[in-house]
């Protein structure tokens, strides 16, 4: 999760395992490792304290504070924010933005749907110590935070901490979201904005951070580098619904169940499997109401489920365990065992 790389819409989440067997379906969570977890709520600091206590408090996370002044809220430039005490024009800009009329709308908005974030919290924390189960690797610093990101993040990790932007998740149906630009956040971000897709957005940029999967740059080398990504999600997520890690819903994810064949017989017509100009196949991957060339009722990246289908094929025919499934660099023979449904 580097800064400002933003995960709502590459982000691709990803679909449950359905046929996996059991060698490689399992994660443990045999300790209660995931109840140590610290959550952080920084919004509600902004929320409820003088800026010398929010400037107190923010200075225990500099990467974000830094980058919440300077580039969140663009109220200057990020050396005026890490001193022991603010100057009086840093002062009165941080001042301004707290108590502007439409920031403590939306403050308190963030209060009422997330009063509570522990479910959120214990289903991320459960993620991450299932990975840390699989690979032996710890998230050392057993922090989760929740901040207010003025609509310009929703997962980031800042410090060693993975951050939350809950004002991206603040509902479809909510009457700030209705009102805001359409040229700034289009309206297929907007209908994606939902608390349901919290947990997998948090684990999807965890991975794709921490756990990447390049295997080159031609048109299948991008599809089976997401589709271990996809993988990995359901050993970490094992419960949460297939249609929220894909950062689909139901309807979307029936659409591509329903048009692998086409899907993949669109590919080889157009001689795409090994393109390498990035140009001529980005609409497979990039964010969007629908995927270019496959109609309005198409979902978007649809080549990140299709990459998850071969991968999915693999898993269940070879029986390989995850380290041995995430080696494996052949192109071709991970390819070998798929078939459209």
């Amino acid at each position: 999760m580097k800064n400002f790389i933003k995960y709502f819409g590459l982000f691709f989440l990803l679909i449950t395992l359905n046929s996996c067997n059991s060698k490689t379906k399992k994660s443990d969570l045999s300790d209660d490792g995931w109840k140590t977890y610290e959550l952080i709520r920084l919004e509600q600091t902004l929320y409820n304290n003088d800026i010398n206590q929010l400037h107190q408090v923010f200075s225990n996370y500099p990467e974000l504070y830094q980058n919440f002044y300077s580039k969140m809220i663009r109220a200057g430039s990020k050396e005026e924010i890490l001193v022991p005490q603010i100057s009086n024009s840093t002062h009165l800009k941080l001042k301004q933005f707290k108590n502007d009329s439409i920031i403590l709308q939306i403050l308190k908005e963030i209060q009422v749907n997330f009063s509570n974030f522990e479910y959120y919290k214990a289903q991320i924390s459960k993620g991450l110590q299932r990975y840390e189960s699989l690979f032996g690797k710890t998230y050392r610093s057993k922090k989760i935070g929740t901040f207010f990101s003025l609509f310009n993040a929703d997962v980031h990790e800042f410090d060693s901490i993975i951050w939350i932007g809950l004002d991206m998740y603040l509902g479809p149906e909510s009457k700030i979201i209705k009102q805001l630009p359409s040229e700034s956040l289009p309206n297929y971000i907007k209908e994606k904005m939902d608390k349901k897709y919290i947990v997998s957005d948090v684990l999807f940029g965890f991975l794709m951070t921490h756990r990447p999967q390049y295997l080159g740059d031609d048109f299948l080398s991008k599809l089976l580098s997401y589709g271990k990504i996809c993988y990995l999600m359901d050993l970490v997520l094992p419960d949460e619904e297939s249609e929220n890690k894909f950062r689909y819903n139901k309807k979307e994810l029936k659409w591509c169940e329903e048009n692998e064949k086409y899907i993949w017989q669109y590919i080889i017509d157009h001689e795409l499997l090994y393109e390498k100009d990035y140009n001529k196949f980005n609409y497979f991957f990039n964010a969007g109401p629908y995927t270019k060339n496959f109609g309005v009722e198409s979902p978007a990246h649809i080549g990140i489920w299709l990459g998850y289908r071969i991968i999915e094929d693999y898993v269940s025919s070879t029986n390989l365990d995850i380290n041995e499934i995430l080696q494996e660099k052949n192109i071709q023979k991970l390819l070998s065992t798929y078939e459209t449904r």
